[in-house]
């Protein structure tokens, strides 16, 4: 076959949930809800750092481009070094990089009311018979909460969290420190007097300006009870997403297990389709080449598709080249849904053709968008994730 006659398409697959919803790191996989060997039962584990966490529930503020002058590799190599300079300098009773962890058992009932354990609720003596019940029925997962902090001392009043931040900014100038570094010191904070059972504890927040490594504290303290309810308040928020990804992950394996190839085999195709899943439930790499028409999108992408419902994997990657092959991927995938298979799919778009602007900025000073941005993106893509099925260009933009 001549090679104008030929198209090539590139689809790959993921088995893994990587980066926090936008860009985060959480991992979900299923273990026994019970340490027992003879437990059958599964839940699934949610497993986030503490650093995302905070970033992900409450970072706020506008979109900024660096003033540094700095490439980010830089920066970060630059911040680092200063970092590992002050836990030196804090002597020898300063535990640096300390790692803490604790998990946290959520229940989500018929109207996602949260609710959060630090035991499992069939095993806790605070959880009521009934109450225990009507557990057994509500969505059950548990988060692993990890994370290292940057020291731990004692003033000679008690224990202290130390969080170090090297940044550029003008740290005089500050009033507070930042919410989401603080909110950093504060789950550390909580977990590690919650770990060593005080009743208080000291939060300092550390700020190295970088150019002339100069250094400010911000130091409080905060009582168990008080850092128990803001990080409640916290992982509740956090849990809502869970809760909808694992209700939806649920009721999209479900629809896809029913789903039927859409249309009558053409000659060959059904052995595509099976060569594909083949290759996926292997994990094995395919190379297809054939001519316009023998359909080749639909026999990759139901194989694809396919295997998310069997939980070989989980999210599915098209790579085109061409406006007219991303319109067959885009069609293809609405074909699929209106079988009434639940599915969600992103037509990722360079930054110049989806902004707003003539030539993209992403500064408050430039464009109104960037200004509040962080304020507003959670809200944002709750909504666009629970009423959208294909997130566009056009669904971005309006």
């Amino acid at each position: 076959m001549g090679q104008r006659d030929t198209e090539k398409a590139s689809i790959k697959t993921s088995g893994r949930i990587s980066g926090k919803y936008p860009e985060t790191s959480h991992e979900i996989s299923k273990s026994p809800s019970t340490g027992h060997p003879e437990a059958t039962e599964e839940i699934f584990v949610n497993k986030i750092s503490v650093r995302n966490l905070v970033e992900f529930i409450l970072r706020s503020g506008d979109i900024t481009t660096s003033g540094s002058g700095l490439r980010d590799t830089e920066a970060m190599q630059e911040g680092t070094r200063i970092h590992q300079k002050l836990q030196r300098r804090m002597g020898s009773r300063y535990q640096a990089e300390v790692s803490l962890s604790s998990e946290f058992f959520i229940a989500a009932d018929s109207e996602d009311r949260i609710h959060i354990s630090n035991t499992n609720f069939s095993e806790s003596a605070d959880v009521p018979p009934q109450k225990k019940k009507e557990m057994q029925k509500s969505l059950r997962f548990r988060i692993l909460l990890e994370g290292r902090a940057d020291g731990i001392f004692s003033d000679g009043t008690g224990m202290v969290i130390d969080e170090i931040k090297s940044v550029y900014k003008d740290i005089f100038s500050m009033k507070e420190p930042v919410p989401v570094h603080l909110a950093q010191a504060l789950c550390y904070a909580y977990l590690y007097a919650k770990q060593k059972q005080l009743q208080e504890i000291g939060v300092r927040m550390t700020y190295c300006h970088i150019p002339t490594e100069k250094v400010r504290y911000f130091t409080e303290h905060r009582t168990l009870k008080e850092l128990e309810r803001w990080f409640y308040r916290l992982l509740r928020e956090y849990a809502k997403w869970c809760v909808w990804q694992l209700r939806w992950k649920e009721a999209r394996n479900s629809s896809v297990k029913k789903l039927r190839f859409p249309f009558s085999y053409r000659p060959g195709q059904e052995d595509l389709v099976k060569s594909v899943y083949v290759s996926i439930s292997r994990k094995k790499r395919l190379y297809i080449e054939a001519p316009t028409g023998v359909g080749k999108t639909i026999s990759t992408v139901f194989p694809a598709v396919k295997s998310i419902g069997e939980e070989l994997t989980e999210k599915i990657f098209y790579l085109t080249a061409k406006t007219v092959t991303r319109t067959v991927a885009e069609e293809t995938f609405s074909i699929l849904e209106k079988k009434k298979t639940f599915l969600k799919y992103v037509t990722i778009t360079a930054k110049e053709k989806i902004c707003i602007l003539e030539k993209p900025a992403c500064n408050p000073e430039s464009c109104e968008r960037a200004k509040g941005h962080f304020d507003r993106i959670n809200d944002a893509m709750y909504d666009l994730l629970t009423h959208e099925n294909h997130i566009s260009r056009e669904c971005i933009i309006d």
